[in-house]
């Protein structure tokens, strides 16, 4: 029965999203100053990535007289509504006279949707923006882009895409789609509480993470109220998203890639869930109800708790609404190697003739312009794809400490497996991992782990 329920939990989400939940802010980040952390700069990025290799298909050319005048047409999300703004100045400034036509859809799932129904016709977009797991099943449409990227002049050039950017975005030697912007995940902690219980430095490894957890649950046993005595320590996901799990496994050294296949219930795997079912068992980590978990990690709730870049602006508003001066920074998840989840839109051109391939393809490389990224980083709230941008951006990252410390952390950032079928395995892994608190403790990690590989399978069928 158990394993009945989880699958209708499962099939419940897969009809009712086909994405990860992500909040897109449509402003300039809030800046603040009242970190004492060290500022980031632009070295410590990871280094850029090299010009793609060349692609086994034979070197293309481009005379700028085959795309003039050329118009084709972009999908995106109405969620980034900068973007219809940045195809009409696109349309406007291109020396080539190319008129990109925007269709806007209401969310990623209808957009995904329209280009499902747009393939079966035969009438796909020339581009789209979207997640690489939609994109992975549109694989057999897609402009195979390697050797767009590697021309030697309309290329994205030796600075290119950060490689963790860009390693959801190929497979097989085949690049699918190109990294437009990024976000990532991370765990929130309350540096001010955490030095007045003694600690001076964030956690790294699994063993500091679970002692300052209990240290925080234990500060709240200490009074005569046992009603809060489940307090303090991590407060756990209160949405289903595949980020944290993900991050939690990758930093335990698990994965859910194993030789080519979905495998979910390993040693490993089991043995990080674990660990992470002792430490609620142990009071250090709880289930909250609400639908966030910002309030609790301002008002001392919890020491961590996890989100995004995108939830920054939220967390400040709620440090803000609680009256709370404590400062507070982003981490990497703890483990044996910490570890930030990556994830972000792409853009994928659809095989066409050249002369619309080739409007599609400037179009894209535009939008990877620093210049450009910057304008998109800023509209988002997200981050954006290479050195040169993030160069740019560097007085934004001074003046905002919490984004100039997730940008920093991108040296722990791991990408999502570039293999089919992860569109349905992010949905079990979110779904399962969810699943496993919420029956705490009826279930081991193991059992609920056998059963996401049991429904995977399913799925796969």
């Amino acid at each position: 029965m158990r394993r009945f329920l989880f699958s209708a939990a499962l099939a419940t989400l897969l009809l009712a999203a086909c994405t990860p939940s992500v909040t897109l802010l449509t402003r300039p980040p809030d800046a603040t100053s009242t970190s004492q952390s060290a500022k980031p700069t632009a070295t410590d990025f990871p280094a850029p990535s090299r010009t793609p290799a060349p692609s086994p298909t034979p070197a293309l050319t481009f005379d700028p007289e085959m795309v003039r005048g050329v118009e084709t047409e972009a999908w995106f999300s109405g969620e980034i509504p900068i973007l219809a703004q940045m195809a009409a100045d696109f349309s406007a400034v291109n020396p080539w006279g190319v008129k990109i036509a925007v269709v806007s859809y209401p969310n990623l799932n209808q957009l995904a949707q329209a280009i499902a129904a747009s393939l079966e016709t035969n009438a796909p977009p020339g581009v789209a923006l979207a997640l690489p797991e939609q994109i992975s099943a549109w694989r057999t449409a897609a402009r195979d882009l390697t050797p767009y990227a590697a021309h030697s002049q309309w290329g994205l050039g030796p600075a290119g895409i950060l490689p963790v950017f860009a390693a959801a975005s190929s497979a097989e030697g085949v690049t699918v789609s190109v990294p437009v912007i990024r976000s990532a995940r991370y765990l929130f902690y309350n540096v001010t509480w955490a030095q007045e219980l003694g600690f001076e430095s964030a956690p790294r490894t699994w063993e500091a993470f679970r002692a300052q957890a209990c240290a925080a649950n234990a500060f709240w046993r200490s009074d005569a109220d046992p009603a809060n005595d489940g307090f303090g320590g991590l407060a756990l996901e209160t949405f289903p998203n595949w980020q944290t799990p993900y991050g939690w496994l990758r930093a335990g050294n698990g994965d859910v890639l194993v030789d080519g296949r979905w495998s979910f219930a390993s040693e490993q795997n089991a043995a990080v869930l674990e660990r992470l079912l002792e430490l609620r068992e142990a009071g250090c980590a709880w289930l909250p109800t609400s639908l966030t978990n910002f309030e609790n990690l301002a008002v001392r709730r919890a020491l961590f708790v996890s989100g995004s870049v995108s939830d920054f602006s939220a967390q400040r508003a709620a440090f803000a609404a609680a009256g709370s001066a404590d400062e507070w920074t982003v981490i990497a998840f703890p483990g044996e190697t910490p570890a930030v989840p990556v994830y972000g839109l792409d853009a994928v051109i659809f095989q066409a003739d050249a002369r619309r391939e080739w409007a599609a393809w400037l179009f894209v490389r535009w939008l990877t312009e620093p210049e450009q990224q910057v304008r998109l980083a800023r509209a988002t709230g997200w981050l954006p794809v290479s050195r040169p941008a993030f160069g740019l951006l560097q007085s934004d990252l001074t003046a905002n400490v919490q984004k100039g410390t997730a940008a920093a952390l991108l040296n722990d950032a791991v990408a999502a497996p570039s293999f089919s079928g992860w569109e349905k395995a992010n949905k079990v892994l979110a779904d399962g991992f969810i699943y496993l608190f919420r029956v705490f403790p009826n279930l081991s990690a193991r059992q609920v782990l056998e059963q996401m590989d049991a429904l995977m399978n399913d799925l796969l069928k």
